[in-house]
């Protein structure tokens, strides 16, 4: 591995994997295979004016291709700072990259369902797809869930490996940051997965809204570990005492 300090720095870490690999090609051949099979289930309206069904499958399409976008970029920005290519990565990745192709099809239904709400759709359709959706909004849980655990243990791996990489201090608690941010959101899956298996079918909305757990966690793991690293930093650029 090449020297740390020959490596480019973005946001006060070190690009270990600056240069574009066969598994960054690959990954983004699968992410992009994702959001194919996004595009495809959204219904093509028939007329100018847009019906309200198509309106709903639109939200749907739109909020899915965010998390698969942030996916993506979770992904990009692990094999951007670690440029790591041992074996355990190249297994978790590959686990990763199909749990995301599986959880497509659940995720379109689960947010089809928040919009449906959203926009006080009360066709019969909808009511009966509410009452049976919570077996999928629990599996969408398990799977949720699993992705994210396949994403802490590659932070893990990266932390196993921190003396190797030779991490500095802010490059550690940036790593550990990952690792935490990534059992919180599998922590949410779970929930999410065990309030739709226990919750009553008229009330399978409540675990899909569990989710919304996602934006208070990452800002309050954001701000912690943001303000350890920023504390770090001075004290790494502070002029060293003469006594």
């Amino acid at each position: 591995m090449a020297s740390s300090d020959q490596f480019p720095i973005e946001m006060g870490f070190r690009m270990r994997g600056a240069g574009i690999s066969r598994i960054d090609i690959f990954s983004d051949i699968v992410f992009a295979l994702a959001l194919v099979l996004l595009a495809i289930s959204l219904t093509v309206p028939k007329t100018v004016h847009l019906p309200q069904p198509a309106l709903l499958h639109l939200v749907t399409l739109a909020v899915c291709f965010l998390m698969v976008l942030g996916g993506w970029s979770s992904h990009y920005i692990f094999f951007r700072r670690y440029g790591l290519r041992d074996r355990l990565t190249l297994i978790l990745n590959c686990t990763l990259l199909f749990l995301i192709v599986f959880c497509v099809y659940p995720l379109k239904v689960l947010f089809d369902t928040i919009s449906r709400y959203l926009f006080r759709d009360t066709s019969p359709t909808w009511l009966s797809t509410t009452v049976q959706i919570n077996g999928r909004l629990a599996l969408y849980g398990l799977g949720f869930a699993a992705v994210f655990l396949r994403v802490c243990g590659l932070y893990w791996n990266a932390w196993r490996r921190r003396d190797l990489l030779e991490l500095n201090g802010v490059e550690r608690v940036l790593t550990v940051s990952s690792i935490i941010d990534a059992l919180g959101l599998s922590a949410v899956g779970l929930l999410a997965a065990l309030a739709a298996l226990v919750l009553p079918a008229s009330w399978s909305l409540g675990s899909a809204l569990l989710y919304l757990l996602i934006v208070p966690w990452k800002t309050l793991n954001g701000l912690y570990f943001g303000r350890k690293a920023r504390n770090l930093r001075k004290l790494v650029a502070s002029p060293t005492l003469q006594s």
